[in-house]
């Protein structure tokens, strides 16, 4: 049984424009369970109950101020799942008025469902890498792009903080990656791989990458995996016409292109430790005593008072 394919044939009545909105409004409340929630609580692990031990693992020892979580939270909680869920509602909506019904007709063996598991990946991981590349060099895409470059210091928060053209464009996975095996096998993609799996690296590895945070089973430096201390140096130091680590899941796209990061700028979190850098009693007479009040991202009054001053709201600011 196909998963989507079943979701979608359940909306026959809906019709039009409405039943397009219906189907919007659906999967993105679906998109805000799956990427926001998970969010809010890896934000709660890691900087709402901050220890010793975790702040070891935090490649940016400082922590960030809640008005810049704000903007993060506003940006990607809120507004990206709308963004990321607009495209493939329309691919969604398509498919329960029979225009692309033939996207379900394809084979039901889990042979195919693992060779659709793993194009995917590969070309998707691709063409995330691709557009975020391009997004580093073309005058027009920086002027969106750089506004998530604003998040230096990166939360959970951050994953899809994009504004809604840069997040849309991301989106496009099931486009690319059917008309691709158009091309290659002359058929679509099992249709719940093709969300699956794009839907896994987004919000599974896009939140552990913009956690802020290493672990301590995956070596920063890993040689097929882009780790969350390599992405954090892609929020901190990579900008127009200069990236590094702009792929997604694996490494090879940026070792292809020369945009792995080899200096000492931005050290991880492991190798200041092994400097003397993250002694308890730094934690505990420098770090703890200054920790930002999170707890103020709860009160409606703050939100008003302060929403205009978070980074990478400014509608005003496409370029400069």
């Amino acid at each position: 049984m196909q998963l989507i394919c079943t979701a979608a044939e359940s909306l026959p009545e809906f019709g039009g424009f409405a039943g397009w909105l219906v189907i919007w409004m659906a999967y993105s409340g679906f998109a805000w369970v799956v990427l926001t929630c998970p969010s809010v609580a890896c934000f709660v692990h890691y900087y709402g109950y901050p220890t010793y031990e975790k702040w070891c693992y935090k490649t940016n020892p400082k922590y960030p101020s809640p008005t810049y979580v704000l903007g993060e939270f506003i940006l990607g909680g809120i507004i990206g799942p709308l963004s990321v869920s607009f495209a493939p509602s329309i691919h969604l909506f398509l498919i329960t008025n029979g225009t692309l019904k033939h996207h379900c007709d394809t084979p039901q063996t889990w042979g195919y469902r693992i060779f659709s598991a793993i194009f995917v990946l590969i070309v998707a991981d691709f063409y995330e890498w691709g557009w975020h590349y391009l997004g580093h060099y073309v005058e027009s895409l920086w002027a969106v792009h750089r506004h998530h470059h604003k998040y230096y210091n990166p939360t959970p928060f951050g994953t899809i903080a994009n504004w809604p053209i840069d997040n849309f464009m991301r989106s496009l996975y099931f486009v690319v990656v059917n008309a691709v095996s158009f091309c290659v096998i002359g058929m679509t993609l099992d249709i719940d791989m093709v969300y699956v799996i794009t839907g896994m690296m987004t919000g599974g590895w896009g939140m552990y990458l913009h956690t802020g945070h290493e672990l301590a089973c995956l070596p920063h430096d890993h040689p097929i995996l882009n780790t969350s201390y390599q992405h954090y140096v892609h929020h901190a130091i990579s900008v127009k016409n200069k990236p590094y680590h702009t792929g997604f899941f694996i490494k090879t796209w940026d070792r292809l292109a020369g945009s792995v990061y080899r200096g000492k700028q931005v050290i991880p979190a492991v190798e200041d430790q092994k400097l003397g850098n993250r002694s308890r009693e730094r934690w505990e007479k420098e770090v703890a005593p200054n920790l930002p009040d999170y707890k103020v991202l709860l009160s409606p009054s703050w939100w008003a008072s302060n929403w205009r001053f978070a980074p990478g709201l400014a509608m005003g600011v496409m370029t400069g």
